[in-house]
């Protein structure tokens, strides 16, 4: 029996829009100008930020949250502005950062990325750049509240505590200022929660960095909006829990390499692969590798597999195809088995040969070395 109103989701459903768009009011738009010391010029950074309060010592502290890599100094952010109200057709106002009342910042040093990469079998910027992926990247930067009296601005700021226990699946809202754009919204799907990181489908765009990542259910605050890849097709922000426990203690739960299977797995390539039993050039030649072994292979190659699929001389049409098909092929690990079957299935030469070849020539030895190598890749099919 239909009636005129329905609860269908206990209640959750309906949101506060005052508490919407006190959310939205606190989302900024910031710049900065340094100097580019390869150039000797002035460039523009911008990025995105949101007031926010927290306790700190027993003390309420107030100031803006955003990326390291928007904002990684104090230098920067003595010389940024943060735009607020810029939304539709309202060019916004400015307010000062105060980095002198507070300022607290993450980035793993390139120090730190030497030393963690030491055994690595060489040493190179695509490695440092791996490894920059363990960093938690924010920026708490202070602001006055004189500062937003003076220029009337009712500021409602977002409060940084520990988020909700989040699942693969809840929705979330992300407040931004794409390419310095007025500010704009985009809501997507959780995909995966692996600390210090949420990983979501939501878009951003450059200069979305620093956003607020909110549950459309209560408008809790849950990560600082960190950066995203192509490639994997995620997002991630930083989950507010390690924000707080690094500003606390100094610390923070150390990544592990769980999503995608492999993201991070590169920059240990110095680290000895498992031994396999060696075939000789021409047994390698006669024979594919099986379809078991491909799904292995498949969580190896998730940050690459559409480079490798090039390789691999698949027709860009099919690789885009499974790339654009996030229904049959939901996750980057399925994309990069599909890719795999596709070549395995279609291309004549697909053999454990051209497998390594290609893997050679994007320079992925140790994976080469682990698959391309062992009697257990290999089936019993002839090509």
């Amino acid at each position: 029996m239909e009636r005129p109103e329905v609860i269908i989701s206990n209640g959750s459903g309906l949101q506060s829009y005052q508490t919407l768009q006190d959310r939205a009011r606190a989302v900024c738009y910031i710049e900065t100008t340094i100097t580019d010391p390869r150039c000797i010029k002035q460039r523009l950074k911008r990025g995105s930020g949101f007031y926010s309060k927290l306790t700190l010592d027993g003390s309420v502290v107030y100031g803006v949250f955003t990326n390291n890599h928007v904002l990684g100094s104090v230098y920067e952010s003595e010389r940024a502005n943060a735009t607020f109200f810029y939304e539709g057709s309202n060019s916004g106002v400015k307010v000062k950062l105060r980095p002198e009342v507070i300022f607290r910042t993450n980035k793993v040093s390139l120090k730190q990325s030497c030393l963690a990469l030491q055994t690595a079998a060489k040493f190179d910027d695509e490695r440092v750049m791996e490894y920059q992926k363990l960093e938690l990247d924010y920026t708490l930067v202070g602001i006055l509240q004189d500062d937003l009296d003076n220029i009337h601005l009712d500021l409602q700021p977002i409060e940084m505590e520990t988020e909700p226990e989040l699942t693969k699946g809840d929705v979330i809202i992300i407040f931004q200022h794409p390419k310095g754009r007025a500010k704009e919204c985009s809501v997507e799907k959780i995909l995966h929660v692996e600390k210090p990181f949420v990983f979501y489908q939501a878009d951003t765009e450059t200069g979305s960095s620093g956003s607020p990542v909110l549950t459309t259910t209560g408008l809790k605050l849950i990560a600082v909006h960190h950066k995203g890849s192509d490639e994997l097709g995620y997002n991630k922000g930083t989950l507010c829990s390690e924000v707080l426990m690094h500003l606390k203690t100094g610390t923070y739960t150390q990544p592990s390499i769980g999503f995608s299977d492999s993201q991070d797995k590169e920059i240990y390539e110095g680290a000895p692969p498992a031994k396999r039993a060696k075939l000789s050039q021409d047994e390698c030649i006669k024979l594919s590798p099986s379809d078991e072994m491909l799904g292995d292979l498949a969580k190896d190659i998730t940050s690459f597999w559409k480079h490798l699929g090039r390789k691999l001389k698949i027709a860009n049409e099919n690789i885009e195809e499974i790339q654009a098909d996030n229904i049959q092929y939901p996750g980057v690990r399925e994309k990069s088995f599909q890719m795999l079957m596709v070549w395995k299935n279609n291309v004549q030469s697909a053999t454990i040969t051209e497998l390594s070849r290609a893997l050679k020539a994007l320079g992925k030895n140790r994976i080469e070395v682990k698959y391309c190598s062992g009697s257990s890749f290999m089936d019993n099919t002839t090509i």
